[in-house]
């Protein structure tokens, strides 16, 4: 008895344990229902915040759609290049990169081709000077001239031509101080002329003084500056005298220099760079002949300036990056005919509308002369 009663019973222990389970079982109950509540409260929580953001969202990103469709133009450009019915040069090569990127564009043909001059054959007719007269009166008199935020040349065929070309962008500047006026000043390469010598002064007495921005080659920017181009920092005193003549901005736009196979260089300067500062943006050689890079180089550097009119490295970091872009399409897709590939400019607008930029400019000292 003294063992009963030091000890509990079976049935009593069965009891306690019994009690102390159902005990645990409801408070395991109590949590597992306390902790399903939290979690349907804060699934109930989520799912208005998500609510009420997705529509913020909605809201947002209709309100940004609108502005899109609001938002006019970037400016209007009267573009006056060589054109051609086949491919892409001149005007055919600027204009669908330009109106990409936000512009109205109005071509005027300095001259018409089958096809550019690299074919075995082709074909077609220049303007002459009064021609591009009667084109000018017709929009002067319905007052269409003065909607022209941008002027831009490029190839323009004739003396007669160029001379009423100049006549032309002294009266736009005159008028209207703020017309960007963007001069291709489409000369020669590789020290020969395209054009009769005659043209040379008339740019650099009558069209360099007006450019808002000028992009010579590097033959053309010894011919225009008189000064021979051998290194980076003979490339910028050829830059700076072109500014000294009136340009507000010069970019050289292919330099081919000894020991620097490998790259083409661009240099640029500006009246707002301190004396002897330039940007070099060096880009790397895509092997091949690709007609229409220097008309497409012009479109580029003409949208992005108007987007970026105080920082001309990030508008040579774009513009370069978009033809870069578009000489690789070209070399993987582009059909080789008599030497030449048409530029793939359809194929890059991606690159194009948002260039991939991977090569950056540096800002440099030249050395005095």
């Amino acid at each position: 008895s003294s063992s009963s009663s030091s000890s509990p019973s079976l049935s009593s222990s069965f009891a306690s344990a019994s009690s102390s389970s159902c005990t645990s079982n409801i408070f395991a109950t109590g949590c597992i229902a306390a902790v399903g509540l939290a979690a349907f409260l804060r699934a109930i929580d989520h799912y208005y915040y998500q609510r009420a953001h997705t529509k913020d969202d909605k809201e947002n990103s209709s309100q940004v759609e609108n502005k899109e469709q609001e938002k006019g133009p970037e400016g209007r450009v009267l573009s006056i290049s060589s054109s051609v019915v086949y491919g892409y040069v001149g005007n055919k090569a600027s204009t669908f990169p330009m109106q990409l990127l936000g512009f109205d564009v109005d071509p005027i043909n300095s001259v018409q081709l089958s096809n550019h001059t690299g074919y075995a054959h082709f074909d077609g007719q220049k303007l002459e000077g009064n021609e591009l007269l009667k084109l000018l009166n017709g929009l002067e008199k319905n007052g269409l001239i003065s909607g022209y935020t941008h002027l831009m040349t490029g190839y323009l065929g004739t003396e007669s031509f160029v001379r009423k070309v100049a006549t032309l962008v002294e009266k736009m500047k005159k008028g209207s101080p703020s017309v960007i006026y963007v001069c291709d000043p489409v000369l020669g390469d590789d020290h020969k002329l395209y054009v009769p010598d005659s043209f040379i002064p008339i740019y650099r007495e009558k069209l360099v003084p007006f450019a808002s921005l000028l992009t010579p080659n590097q033959s053309e920017a010894e011919w225009l500056a008189e000064k021979e181009i051998n290194s980076l920092d003979s490339a910028y005193h050829a830059a700076r005298a072109l500014v000294n003549k009136g340009a507000e901005n010069v970019v050289i736009t292919s330099i081919q220099l000894a020991g620097r196979e490998e790259f083409i260089d661009v240099v640029t300067t500006n009246k707002h760079l301190p004396e002897g500062q330039y940007y070099h943006l060096a880009i790397p050689i895509q092997q091949g002949k690709y007609s229409g890079c220097g008309d497409l180089c012009c479109a580029l550097l003409l949208a992005w300036f108007k987007k970026h009119p105080t920082d001309i490295k990030i508008v040579l970091e774009k513009a370069f990056a978009s033809i870069q872009h578009v000489i690789a399409n070209t070399r993987r897709y582009g059909t080789k005919r008599c030497n030449w590939t048409e530029l793939e400019l359809i194929r890059s607008k991606k690159a194009i509308e948002s260039p991939p930029v991977k090569q950056f400019a540096e800002l440099c000292k030249a050395k005095a002369l």
